[in-house]
């Protein structure tokens, strides 16, 4: 369970990070949303806010350098503060250079709706929110006027109140049960925390409690676990500062995640273990493709064998039955549309093709296999706290728009993403209507391959080849089903892919983005298998 919040610890934590923050440089911040978090990288240490209502911790940290996700924020701490009885730190923040404004973070612990805020320091304008939300009294969402949470006008918040005032209000109840309520109603700075110290202390004890000369920081034993507190509230154990009593409630309680989990957000582990489900595809996808490789012998013998019989090969049929160079009858597969020798160039190509894949692809699934365990091995250790997460972000790379990494990889104003074929050609898929037209036109050869599914909107896509003969029916059917998942057809059983070369397709004049016209069409059918995207994607 997280501690309890009430306006006297706000205000004393308040005071003590305005001690150890004066003046202090700020670098960037980061809101993590998903993790109800916000951090603060300072120069000289990372103030790590936790807004979750299982974790509503407040930690000073060693300085760390800012992830890549944090926005710059250079200024300097020029105060922090509480709201007049209320649960709720304000850190104002003035820009270093420039005309800004400047901002205030504010971070509400207030009842049930925990949110942390950056504010126009004179404007009031919401620039940032935690976590975006209408109330009754008000709106927190960026672009409306922030509005501190409604007062509920208690007596003493400007800590003047006569023992009078305090009878009027306390005294006046019979019962204990009343008494209490009508602390906790009438009574600034009090709360559930304190109340039970206030009614056996009475006024003197409120006066003590609001005094900053008798704050003595403690651990106050609670059934919800440690406490940290100002007071020892008739007993505790004496700490040396509030942080630091948070500190050792927060690793005490047993739903926390460890310290070194504050600097990790969510979405970068997120995106870690993104990359490393796809290499684990990649790998399981090339080590099938290896098992399933047949031995190019036989298939070249094939190619030999037509060539040899090349007479008794009626052109039309879908089969031959020829007798090998054993004396053995053997049956042949052939394509009705090609004449002999162009069925054996096939059998040939299938038989280079699979050379390619057995003298390549071992390489491929053990580099495959060693990129899983490094990036096992790194998670690990991020996760662990025994690598610093700006090891996994620059290992990443900066996120683009569409989720993928830059670093390393092609540069986001390419208009296609790469692929490898199973034979070792480059596949080109284009990212959008509006971009086919520059894959096609100014990113291709003209005797490159060029695909589109038939009748259906989606990718264009290039199979770099440039030269004269077909390319290899594997390759080709590959770049077709990358062809048919970039497009609205992805989830039919089965897909029809026309392809020509790039120099037969042309633009017509006036035709919106993608609309081309090809010429000397081809089709081949194939089915949609989503793993291929990871078996044959370039990192």
């Amino acid at each position: 369970m997280s501690m309890r919040w009430d306006p006297l610890l706000a205000r004393t934590v308040a005071a003590e990070l305005a001690l150890r923050l004066d003046r202090a440089r700020v670098r960037s911040l980061l809101i993590e949303p998903d993790e109800r978090r916000i951090l603060l990288y300072l120069r000289e240490s990372t103030l790590v806010l936790e807004l979750h209502p299982e974790a509503g911790w407040i930690s000073l940290l060693d300085p760390r350098e800012p992830l890549p996700s944090a926005r710059p924020l250079a200024s300097r701490v020029i105060g922090v503060r509480s709201l007049p009885d209320e649960s709720a730190i304000v850190f104002g923040l003035q820009r270093i250079r420039g005309k800004d404004e400047g901002v205030e973070l504010v971070a509400e612990y207030t009842g049930n709706r925990w949110n942390g805020l950056v504010v126009g320091y004179r404007s009031r304008q919401i620039r940032h929110v935690l976590v975006p939300r209408r109330e009754r009294e008000r709106r927190l969402e960026v672009g409306h006027r922030y509005e501190p949470p409604p007062s509920n006008e208690r007596a003493g918040r400007d800590g003047e109140l006569s023992r009078e005032e305090w009878e009027s209000i306390v005294g006046s109840a019979r019962e204990p049960s009343e008494r209490r309520r009508a602390l906790l109603s009438g009574v600034a700075w009090t709360s559930s925390v304190n109340a039970d110290a206030l009614l056996e202390g009475g006024w003197e004890r409120w006066r003590e409690m609001i005094d900053p000369d008798r704050w003595r920081p403690h651990l106050v034993d609670t059934d919800r676990g440690p406490q940290p507190y100002p007071l020892p509230l008739g007993g505790g154990e004496p700490v040396e500062s509030l942080l630091d009593g948070i500190a050792r409630a927060r690793g005490a309680s047993e739903s926390t995640s460890p310290e070194h989990a504050l600097l990790l957000p969510t979405r970068l582990l997120e995106r870690a273990r993104r990359r490393l489900r796809k290499l684990e595809g990649k790998a399981r996808g090339l080590a099938r493709e290896l098992d399933a490789a047949r031995d190019p012998g036989p298939v070249r013998a094939i190619g030999d064998l037509i060539l040899a019989r090349y007479h008794e090969v009626p052109t039309g049929a879908d089969e031959v039955v020829l007798t090998d160079f054993e004396g053995d009858e053997v049956t042949i597969e052939l394509d009705p549309t090609l004449p002999p020798d162009q069925n054996a160039r096939t059998y040939y190509d299938e038989a280079a093709r699979l050379e390619r894949v057995l003298e390549k692809l071992p390489a491929r699934v053990e580099e495959a296999r060693a990129q899983v365990g490094e990036w096992t091995a790194l998670i690990e250790a991020v996760e662990g706290g025994e690598e610093p997460p700006e090891t996994l972000a620059e290992r990443l790379g900066p996120e683009t728009g569409d989720g993928r990494r830059g670093k390393g990889s092609e540069s986001p104003s390419l208009p296609y993403h790469r692929y490898r074929s199973s034979g070792g050609l480059e596949i080109r898929v284009g990212r959008g209507a509006r971009r086919n037209d520059d894959l096609t036109f100014h990113h291709s050869k003209p005797d490159d391959i060029w695909m589109h599914v038939r009748e259906a909107p989606g990718a264009h896509v290039i199979l770099r080849w440039g030269r004269k003969e077909n390319p290899p029916r594997r390759d080709l059917l590959e770049a077709a089903t990358l062809a048919a998942l970039g497009s609205e057809a992805r989830n039919s059983g089965t897909v029809p892919v026309d392809w020509t070369r790039r120099k037969y397709v042309r633009k017509p004049r006036n035709a919106p983005p993608g609309a081309v016209l090809p010429d000397r069409v081809e089709t081949v059918f194939v089915e949609p298998d989503p793993t291929l995207r990871d078996r044959l994607e370039i990192e």
